[in-house]
């Protein structure tokens, strides 16, 4: 099992949690995501990023305290 297919669980303060939703908000709204960032949501092309309804779903779940 490949790292990224482990579960991870960590703690966020409310100021972390505010700039993580903030990153997904833009991110789903972004029209082009740069290059960088695409290598980082793909884990450098290992897996397909988030589509618009997941990145919700997580934004969601974490806005509900679901993690």
């Amino acid at each position: 099992m490949a790292a990224f297919d482990k579960p991870i669980t960590a703690s966020f303060d409310l100021a972390e949690i505010s700039a993580i939703l903030a990153g997904l908000r833009l991110l789903q709204g972004s029209n082009r995501v740069p290059a960088p960032i695409n290598e980082i949501m793909t884990n450098g092309g290992d897996i397909d990023p988030l589509s618009l309804d997941e990145i919700d779903a997580l934004c969601e779940r974490i806005n509900g305290g679901d993690m």
